[in-house]
């Protein structure tokens, strides 16, 4: 008796950290796009507005699975990146949550655990499942991407290391290429990043400067079921001004969003990431925590000024502080 009731009680253990998998009919593979939304979560991301306390991530899942029930003519793919908790003190929660939309209906979906400070285990549950078909887009909501990984990202995986290098390796798994990267992130419009992406997407929205993570709106994916030959030029730019004028309604801090014209800006980012690396590793600063800068400001690039071809930069000074008098700034953004 004694047996069985160990034996029960491990099945309960190991079934309460199973996978659970949501499955309705599936409608055809055939769609126009395939939106993938990576929304981290294992951080703080608690603010408030008029008085009210908002949790980020969560606020930003909601808008995902909004769009994946709007997603008639596509599909939607959405990674919680939930902190992971231990259960029955040896047994790691599966806390993750991803759910997949394809034509506007909830297809697949549930509960999974990291593999590593990377994309892995998301990459695997979509590559069985996502259409061949259609464009790809990848939008990722989180902390600043760093370009070292000297110090904890994931908080209740510290060992976790993760940085641009394994960001632009990871995006990968899922698709070779993309055609529209948005990082919803601070400071990973910068050199570095910008060079680690051209090989990997078309396209890149992101912001030299600071961004808070639910700030960069994604309602312009609209584009896609009304118009599915919209280029991805006019997307981008859609993305990155419908974000601008709702931050511009609603803070009063520098704002920043840079469009990215990757396969022009290949022609020349090499040379300036490269010393942009150097000047981070000769100074030895972190990627996080430090101000951030016009990359125009550091010494090393007062003779070599980055070009800006294959760049759009939408731009709002802040109201008050040093930097409200400034007249512009570039597309590219460094640590001070």
């Amino acid at each position: 008796m004694n047996k069985i009731v160990h034996l029960s009680l491990l099945l309960v253990l190991f079934s309460a950290c199973s996978t659970v998998n949501k499955t309705t009919d599936i409608p055809s593979a055939d769609v126009d796009y395939t939106a993938v939304y990576m929304i981290h979560g294992d951080a703080n991301y608690t603010y408030h507005e008029d008085g009210k306390r908002y949790e980020a991530d969560q606020m930003k899942v909601e808008e995902a699975i909004k769009r994946g029930k709007a997603a008639k003519n596509g599909e939607v793919f959405i990674f919680h990146q939930k902190p992971e908790r231990k259960r029955f003190l040896f047994f790691p929660g599966k806390d993750r949550e991803w759910y997949h939309y394809r034509k506007g209906k909830l297809i697949g979906g549930g509960s999974y655990s990291p593999q590593g400070g990377g994309f892995a285990a998301e990459a695997e549950l979509y590559s069985v499942r996502a259409s061949d078909n259609g464009r790809k887009l990848l939008l990722y909501f989180g902390h600043e991407i760093p370009s070292k990984a000297s110090f904890r990202y994931h908080n209740s995986k510290p060992q976790f290391i993760f940085n641009t290098e394994i960001f632009s390796r990871d995006i990968a798994l899922f698709e070779s290429m993309f055609d529209l990267v948005l990082l919803s992130t601070c400071n990973n419009g910068n050199p570095y990043m910008v060079s680690m992406l051209t090989d990997k997407s078309d396209y890149l929205v992101a912001s030299p400067r600071d961004l808070h993570l639910s700030y960069m709106e994604t309602h312009s994916l609209d584009l896609l079921e009304k118009k599915p030959t919209v280029s991805n030029k006019i997307l981008a730019d859609s993305i990155a001004n419908s974000s601008f004028k709702e931050l511009d309604q609603r803070l009063q801090t520098l704002i920043t969003i840079g469009v990215y014209d990757l396969n022009v800006i290949d022609s020349y980012i090499d040379e300036y990431a490269s010393g942009y690396i150097s000047y981070l590793e000769n100074h030895d600063q972190e990627s996080l925590f430090r101000d951030n800068t016009d990359c125009r400001n550091l010494k090393i690039f007062a003779n070599q000024y980055i070009p800006e071809i294959g760049t759009k930069l939408y731009f709002e000074p802040p109201a008050f502080g040093k930097e409200a008098n400034l007249e512009n700034h570039s597309v590219w953004g460094c640590k001070d």
